[in-house]
């Protein structure tokens, strides 16, 4: 892949990077860190095409977005990764034109907080040296070009759900109030108004959920799960069966995480389904199909 000539050509149509600083930056990203180097070219090179897409400097000075090495589990080897920052979705809202500011902010236990709606500022207080506890939500307010304010919440149990479902931990891990930033701002998004120049923030969104995960696989998995918990409820085995059997290897794994850490299930609701009669199922299944063939 010829890399040069396509960052250029995508990067002309907005002129925001150029390729003479963002393959210094890359390749200083690269000799500086040792399990990059163990990343395939390919992916070194989409992530790089990448960051002509969004439009994002990768000057570590400015913090808008990196290079980072991450283990694919699925596909058993290293890859690069562009890790978009919650400051650097904030540029390119601004850039946008579509708000004039935006800001979010994570509520400890000992804070006063009030939420008054989805377009009025919320009431904030707290003493930032003082003890303020444990997390219990992020919210979001911007500031459109009209001088309205729309602000969105999200409870740290809903958090918690979408760390659960991210394709990686480790950056969740290290920075988990960054990340409850930037995913606040990601859902609070699609609410602001669009422009023309909204396409960078859009497509940061796309390469982020790539790479990330996005809201829409935990709203997926919380229907499942929904589904699942009603189901034994009722000592339906067969629509647990059926629900947890449409369900992909990762996502049986993300679903199954403890209920403290974002899962689902409760411990009796793990027994439910430990104790369900999947190979029964399945051979029911098979000769249900083989009569229709037969008829």
């Amino acid at each position: 892949m010829e890399v040069m000539p396509q960052f250029e050509r995508i990067a002309t149509t907005h002129k925001l990077v150029r390729w003479a600083e963002e393959s210094q930056f890359a390749m200083q990203s690269i000799e500086g860190n040792d399990y990059m180097q163990k990343a395939t070219v390919g992916s070194i090179q989409n992530s790089i095409i990448n960051v002509a897409s969004v439009g994002l400097t990768l000057n570590p000075a400015d913090g808008y977005a990196y290079l980072v090495p991450e283990y694919n589990t699925k596909a058993k080897y290293v890859e690069c990764q562009l890790r978009i920052s919650f400051k650097g979705l904030i540029k390119l809202a601004t850039d946008s034109g579509s708000i004039k500011w935006v800001k979010a902010e994570v509520v400890r236990k000992n804070d006063q907080f009030k939420y008054n709606g989805p377009c009025e500022k919320p009431g904030h207080q707290m003493e930032p040296f003082g003890e303020r506890g444990e997390p219990v939500g992020v919210y979001c307010i911007a500031k459109t070009i009209e001088d309205d304010f729309l602000t969105d919440v999200m409870a740290w149990d809903e958090v918690a759900k979408i760390q659960a479902c991210a394709k990686t931990q480790n950056v969740w891990q290290k920075w988990p109030e960054e990340m409850a930033k930037k995913a606040i701002i990601k859902r609070a998004q699609k609410q602001w108004p669009k422009t023309k120049r909204s396409h960078q923030l859009h497509e940061a969104v796309k390469v982020m959920n790539d790479s990330e995960g996005s809201e829409d696989t935990t709203e997926k998995l919380q229907r499942t799960a929904d589904y699942i918990i009603d189901a034994i409820a009722a000592e339906d085995e067969t629509g647990v069966v059926e629900a947890w059997s449409e369900l992909d290897d990762w996502e049986k794994a993300q679903i199954w995480i403890a209920k403290s850490k974002g899962g689902f299930f409760n411990q009796n609701q793990k027994e439910y389904i430990r104790a369900a009669k999947f190979e029964q199922h399945k051979e029911q299944q098979a000769e249900v199909a083989g009569h229709k063939e037969a008829s």
